[in-house]
């Protein structure tokens, strides 16, 4: 190995230390399977902008069989949170478990599955799924925290909880379950409970739970993303319909000139400066992203959707290229190129798809693909 295993650098990189071999491009369709979990959980997603800009899934129950598939016990903790998202908030302060169960009826070690999705930092819509008790969760929101001002709304034939006004503000409420007391809409729809700050979105997730309305799982290109996560073998996803064109990354540039400002006139030229000869990738339509571990170790997946499949050909030597000659920009390793910091890489193209595994360290950025400050932007194409 290269590195060893350690909690707090989070490097548990337990793959072999060689450069694996690069996979060949095939002419096969991807057949979309109607049981694949990632569209399981799409379908409660409306379809919008703010959805589709960004949306984040975490199979929790999935993760934890593969952790404890493990031979390695001691390290149970490190690779889950190695491996657990930091942009979804599955209900802030999972730790609360008394205050989860009046309010909510359920705690933490309930929940299988969890949802965020938008790049609205206010409108979001969060969800998770697992083992409720419809009874439990009826008499949390009815004796729990704030029941004085709760409001049970009819809609589509099911029923659902509302304390507030939409996006309701009052400091004096707030918990970790309802941060900043803002009001709250919580609903039981099969085994999925729903939970979202205004009326508005309430609806539009039960109307695409319903199927009466767009999710995100109707959109063709999540479909076939949704394919490629699933034969990666992750155990989260974050989706979104923004590639990362010169135009999408400008705002990101900014941002990052403004965290430089710490460095010198030159060397924040020159950190611009490698990012504009960086080889990029040909254009792509919407990507993918998660975690996994197998027998080489942990590893970032990466789906790209192409407009044909030449281009998803043509984007599994140039991904291999930018990971060869890439820098990073930012972080504890500004400056190394990206093979620094990884052990190993598996990149193929599979009909319009481009599918890639790459092992490390790196697979703890698989839910910041939108955010600067994280990362080089590995997936840049012209």
């Amino acid at each position: 190995m290269k590195k060893l295993i350690t909690v707090t650098a989070l490097t548990l990189l337990i793959a072999a230390s060689l450069i694996l071999p690069t996979g060949c491009g095939t002419e096969d369709e991807i057949t979309v399977s109607e049981s694949n979990r990632w569209l399981e959980l799409l379908s409660v997603l409306p379809a919008n902008d703010n959805t589709l800009a960004a949306a984040y899934l975490q199979d929790l129950a999935y993760m934890a069989e593969k952790i404890d598939e493990q031979t390695t016990p001691q390290y149970s903790i490190s690779r889950q949170h190695h491996l657990s998202g930091h942009s979804i908030r599955v209900m802030p302060g999972k730790e609360a478990d008394e205050e989860w169960q009046q309010t909510l009826g359920f705690v933490f070690a309930d929940v299988d599955q969890a949802i965020y999705a938008g790049a609205d930092p206010v409108r979001y819509y969060e969800a998770v799924r697992g083992r409720f008790s419809g009874d439990d969760v009826d008499n949390a929101a009815r004796t729990g925290p704030l029941n004085d001002i709760l409001e049970v709304v009819a809609y589509q034939g099911h029923e659902f909880y509302s304390w507030g006004g939409d996006h309701d503000v009052n400091l004096a409420r707030r918990s970790s379950v309802r941060p900043f007391g803002k009001g709250f809409r919580l609903a039981l729809v099969d085994d999925f409970i729903f939970w979202v700050g205004w009326t508005d979105a309430m609806e539009e997730m039960i109307n695409s739970d319903e199927d009466s309305i767009d999710s995100l799982a109707d959109i063709e290109d999540y479909r076939l993303l949704a394919q490629g996560l699933e034969e990666l073998d992750t155990v989260n996803a974050y989706f979104s319909s923004e590639s990362h064109s010169p135009g999408y990354i400008e705002d990101l540039y900014q941002s990052l000139l403004a965290l430089l400002e710490d460095s010198s006139d030159a060397g924040r030229q020159l950190a611009l400066e490698e990012i504009e000869r960086e080889p990029r990738l040909k254009p792509y339509q919407a990507l993918a992203t998660g975690a996994g571990y197998d027998e080489n170790g942990f590893y970032l997946a990466i789906v790209l959707l192409n407009p044909s499949d030449e281009v998803a050909r043509e984007n599994v030597a140039l991904l291999e290229q930018r990971i060869s000659e890439a820098r990073q920009t930012l972080g504890e390793h500004r400056g190394q190129q990206w093979l620094d910091v990884i052990e190993g890489m598996e990149i193929e193209s599979k009909g319009r798809l481009t599918l890639a595994r790459i092992y490390g360290e790196i697979c703890v950025i698989w839910d910041l693909f939108n955010i600067y400050e994280v990362w080089n932007p590995l997936l840049l194409h012209e």
